[in-house]
């Protein structure tokens, strides 16, 4: 499946020239955005990464419960590193502006975002993984006739159980409300940990999801975190 993706993401890549052109000619954003500081600015270049990965890029021990395992994990993973895992998309919404998309009010430029948990029945805030697809790789997609708007991702994969695959990406700016690395507990927890899948290279529907719920299901304590740790639904 991933050599099959690869092939995809390299004809998407073909017309990766013509998207950039597109881009500088329409006063697009460049890779470090509009931030100031220069560990944002470096922080928006990962975002922005358009390379796929190599299957020596993956990790294949790093599943969702790897990922969102609980301690500090600052330092458990590699921005080097890709991963593919199976999840269940809780939510999609619209990324809106930030300095990665030089604040463009334009939803086009806007990432979509993610909200990924272990099941159908794990939605708490705490257990949750972000997975955040940009607009380099909806653009790449785009030139290979693949709709990757965020209102065709919602569509498509809201509450279904999907294989996503990507680089991973330290997001420093959310470790504050994560859980694994907030200071305090409390309403501002947003997600299990500040390590994103982020750029997302490759999305499909799992055909195994009913496999993967009953697995859940007969490990009832596996997530059995407090969610007394966070007020979101």
């Amino acid at each position: 499946m991933r050599s099959l993706l690869r092939t995809l993401g390299a004809a998407a890549l073909l017309g990766l020239g013509a998207a950039c052109l597109f881009a500088q000619s329409s006063g697009g954003c460049p890779p470090q955005g509009d931030a100031k500081k220069e560990k944002v600015r470096k922080l928006n270049e990962l975002r922005a990464r358009t390379e796929e990965p190599s299957d020596d890029d993956y990790d294949d021990t790093a599943d969702i419960t790897a990922l969102i395992a609980p301690g500090d994990d600052s330092q458990r993973w590699s921005n080097d590193t890709a991963v593919e895992i199976t999840a269940f998309v809780v939510d999609v919404h619209d990324g809106g502006m930030t300095s990665a998309n030089c604040h463009s009010a334009d939803p086009a430029d806007h990432d979509t975002i993610l909200d990924l948990s272990p099941g159908a029945g794990v939605s708490d805030a705490s257990h949750r993984l972000i997975a955040v697809i940009t607009p380099q790789w909806r653009r790449l997609m785009a030139s290979n006739r693949i709709d990757w708007s965020t209102r065709a991702i919602r569509a498509k994969f809201v509450q279904q159980y999907v294989t996503i695959r990507g680089w991973l990406l330290w997001n420093f700016e959310a470790a504050p409300i994560a859980v694994n690395t907030a200071p305090l507990a409390g309403a501002s927890i947003t997600r299990a940990t500040a390590w994103e899948i982020h750029p997302v290279t490759g999305i499909e529907l799992n055909d195994d999801s009913l496999e993967q719920q009953t697995r859940l299901e007969c490990a009832p304590g596996l997530y059995a975190r407090s969610k007394a740790s966070s007020s979101a639904p």
